[in-house]
């Protein structure tokens, strides 16, 4: 995925498994794409003599045996200004895990690699206790005991480790690094945990205002524990403060450019699009995409055809104001066709809305 959505970029793979980089190396190779492939261990990334803009550590961190080395040995190589992306499991959300994996240990069944041996036992145990023994409830899934993956992965899977929210930035800090923010941050919203958001009692309302980062997704994680990794955004800079599009002027939207996020091309998008261009109907965008936000969200016609516009290609802002003003329905009030100034208001309003539900790229 990287390799497709990043052309011409120079590709470094590593995994602790030789196999698995050779592997790696003829998939890319036979969808056209090239990469250093390297059977080595994490830890011993600087000598390969590289300095990379952007580290995609994704379900590794956690396992190595010292996870605060590991991502220290990544800052190392960081280019200034890069990035780094990397999870751990979450101590909260998997810790009956844990504790089934502490049951594994005093079983015998952690000292080396699990087979259909081990799988057998595991099954033998859960299939023998009662139906409301609490692991059996919380975690254990009758439709995956054949599944070696599941079993691994969550009551075999050795060096797993949890951490907290705590834990995670005093990581990130003890690297020399700055945390941007969360991967799949609109899940992390902790004010959509609460049922009436604008009736907070001010205890409530207070810390949201005043909680930094930290204590917010730590709250989150204490309330939920919804999230089996903490998958994060962190650099060697400072998050910068970022000119929004909410705030921008004339001049930044003349010179402005409109992308679409390719992973919103989806059929039942698109087909639900056509539908409601068609009947002049609001398009609720939750059912199709609900990993956009967990409230209603609805696109106005506005925002639809200039959807439709950037389903093929990107466009610079001006040519899409002139290809979505024939289309935009007449003033209500005078039946009157909108001026470009009103024409061009409604599409501006659009792309802020998008930015934020749909990720539609806005840049200058």
């Amino acid at each position: 995925m990287l390799a497709e959505a990043n052309p011409g970029a120079n590709l470094t793979a590593l995994d602790l498994s030789v196999r698995s980089a050779q592997l790696t190396a003829e998939r890319l190779q036979f969808h056209g794409y090239t990469a250093d492939c390297r059977g080595m261990a994490a830890a011993d990334l600087p000598q390969l003599g590289k300095q990379f803009d952007y580290i995609n550590c994704h379900e590794v961190l956690y396992l190595l045996p010292d996870p605060w080395a590991g991502l220290q040995q990544m800052a190392a190589v960081l280019k200034p200004g890069g990035m780094i992306r990397a999870n751990l499991h979450s101590a909260n959300a998997r810790v009956v895990f844990f504790r089934g994996q502490e049951l594994m240990r005093m079983l015998g069944l952690m000292e080396s690699a699990p087979s259909e041996f081990e799988h057998q036992v595991l099954r033998e145990w859960m299939d023998a206790l009662k139906t409301d023994t609490f692991m059996k409830k919380a975690i254990w899934q009758e439709k995956h005991r054949d599944d070696a993956e599941f079993l691994n992965s969550n009551f075999l899977l050795q060096g797993d480790k949890g951490f907290t929210i705590p834990d995670m930035f005093a990581m990130v800090e003890g690297a020399g690094l700055h945390f941007l923010g969360m991967v799949d941050s609109r899940s992390w919203s902790l004010l959509d945990l609460f049922a009436k958001p604008e009736e907070l009692p001010d205890t409530v309302r207070l810390f949201l205002e005043e909680a930094s980062d930290l204590e917010q997704l730590h709250a989150h994680d204490l309330l939920v524990a919804s999230h089996r990794l903490f998958d994060f955004w962190c650099s060697a800079q400072p998050p910068r403060e970022l000119d929004l599009p909410s705030a921008w002027e004339a001049p930044q939207w003349a010179q402005a450019r409109a992308t679409l996020n390719p992973i919103l091309r989806v059929d039942r998008l698109e087909t639900s699009l056509r539908e409601c261009l068609q009947e002049y109907e609001p398009l609720l965008i939750n059912p199709l995409l609900p990993q956009t936000t967990t409230k209603p969200v609805y696109l106005t016609r506005p925002a639809q055809l200039c959807l439709r516009f950037l389903w093929a290609e990107s466009l610079a802002v001006p040519e899409l104001v002139a290809r979505v003003l024939p289309l935009l329905p007449p003033e209500p009030w005078t039946g009157q066709p909108l001026s470009l100034t009103q024409a061009t208001a409604q599409v501006y309003q659009a792309l802020v809305q998008m930015e934020v539900v749909l990720a539609v790229f806005l840049e200058v």
